[in-house]
């Protein structure tokens, strides 16, 4: 689907920011030389180029938000620092501490279901 804008681009932010790119759009794009050329341009590395659509798509929906795109696109500039490796442990770890509340939160009502089921 194509989408037109007319005006001012301020008039338009809040319909760019709702368009998704299929994944499959975006993995044809980037087999584009001129694609290729501005993700170098932006200093992305080659190697991540056939991988975007995939990096971008955080709910794995099968498209790619134009506000994914972009920080995705900003993340990767650039080389690796070890504050973005200690970024994502700490995320990880944060992650897996509400997983384990929400595994116990799901065990206490297991149990508490059990136990009604037996007493009826």
């Amino acid at each position: 689907e194509h989408h037109k804008f007319e005006g001012k681009l301020s008039d338009s932010v809040q319909d760019i920011v709702e368009i998704d790119i299929p994944g499959s759009i975006l993995d044809q794009a980037v087999q584009l030389p001129e694609v290729k050329e501005a993700l170098d341009d932006l200093d992305i590395d080659p190697g991540d180029h056939r991988y975007l659509s995939d990096l971008f798509d955080p709910d794995n929906g099968g498209s790619v938000g134009v506000v994914d795109f972009i920080d995705g696109i900003r993340r990767l500039r650039g080389d690796p620092r070890r504050s973005d490796i200690v970024g994502v442990d700490l995320m990880i770890r944060s992650i897996q501490r509400v997983l384990g509340n929400m595994e116990a939160k799901v065990n206490d009502i297991h149990e508490a279901l059990m136990a009604n089921m037996q007493c009826e």
